[in-house]
């Protein structure tokens, strides 16, 4: 998966003085039309949820083998994304195994797995299936001591494999959090113990490890009397173009070599945003939202309200529009939920803009 890459961002002082042109909900415009534009005040993150099992080093692969393995308990999350170099047909998987003295059983809140020979796609796909499904509690197996379930799919060579699960693993009696044993592998033929796989060794510059929560919360207030604005997401962690927000990072392990890592990007990590309008113009406003990759290009995926939302290719000279609405009089609380997709170049910026009905 491609890392971040140069991030451009010009933040400008004062208010904006006019207001981008309209366009259609769904249209691609250039970003240049939403500039100058005021950079929002940076919310404070919450860190919520349980561990994020992370799976990207090393990223293509030629030959069978464990990309990485770490016990998780309770609810957890699991990001992968793998592309096969090599030249034999093989299966990238999750494997969550038992490894208790009594009986575990595991639930899905979640899932999205997408093969594609298209790697940014891969990635839109499994989000997008993953969003669908979240927060619909759904048995997947009653494991006994020593027995594995698998989510598996099949990725010929060329192809890439990324996959986004929310798991819940608890005892059978007393429902209480349950260890498990995760391994993320590809193989050619289904392996009767996942958990005594010889990992791969890295390749970098991906990243492998845990992170101790898999979602942040947040809220974003924006007042029509600010013009053009915008807030980037999944900034840099470090370095020149760092601009992350506070909460936003944690640092994580790996579990292979015991070093600390940084999801950088925090691929696999849900935001739950709470975007607050605020109204303080005469008269109803049209406010037009819009997502531009600064750092790269990508196929990208969102949920606002209750609605899954997906763009095409998108470059760092693109502004997707992907929601308009009418503001009245007051306030407004909007829901909306973001993760950067596997595949992409991240980062995210979104901007708002508004003009009188």
């Amino acid at each position: 998966m491609v890392k971040l890459k140069t991030l451009s961002i010009v933040a400008l002082l004062g208010v904006m003085t006019f207001a981008a042109a309209a366009s259609a909900e769904g249209e691609v415009v250039p970003v240049a039309g939403l500039k100058p534009a005021l950079k929002l005040d940076k919310p404070v993150l919450t860190a919520t949820g349980g561990k994020l099992i992370f799976s990207d080093d090393p990223e293509p692969f030629t030959q069978p083998g464990a990309f990485y393995r770490d016990a998780a308990e309770g609810d957890f999350r699991v990001f992968w994304h793998h592309q096969n170099q090599g030249d034999l047909d093989l299966t990238v998987a999750v494997a969550i195994t038992n490894t208790s003295s009594q009986t575990v059983k595991l639930f899905s809140k979640g899932q999205g797995v997408s093969t594609s020979v298209y790697v940014t796609e891969a990635g839109q796909l499994s989000l997008a299936g993953f969003l669908k499904t979240y927060g619909t509690t759904k048995q997947l197996a009653r494991l006994d001591p020593g027995e594995s379930y698998f989510l598996d799919a099949p990725t010929g060579p060329g192809l890439t494999t990324s996959g986004l699960a929310q798991f819940k693993a608890v005892t059978q009696h007393g429902n209480a959090p349950a260890q498990v044993e995760v391994t993320v592998l590809n193989y050619d033929a289904k392996p009767d113990h996942p958990e005594q796989i010889p990992v791969l060794p890295a390749r970098g510059p991906q990243v492998r490890g845990t992170f101790p929560h898999f979602d942040r919360t947040g809220t974003i207030t924006y007042h029509t009397s600010m013009g053009n604005a915008f807030l980037p997401i999944d900034s840099a962690a470090s370095g020149k173009w760092k601009d992350d927000m506070p909460g936003e990072y944690e640092t994580g392990w790996n579990a292979v070599d015991g070093k600390e890592v940084i999801n950088n990007g925090n691929y696999g990590i849900l935001y739950h945003w709470t975007f607050d309008y605020i109204n303080d113009d005469l008269g109803a406003k049209t406010i037009n939202m819009y997502m531009n990759p600064p750092g790269g290009s990508g196929n990208y995926t969102l949920q606002w309200k209750n609605e899954i939302l997906s763009s095409g290719w998108l470059t760092y000279t693109d502004a997707w529009n992907f929601k308009s609405f009418t503001l009245g009089s007051g306030e407004r609380e909007i829901k909306i939920q973001t993760s950067l997709v596997g595949g992409s170049a991240g980062a995210q910026n979104i901007y708002f803009s508004n003009q009188h009905r």
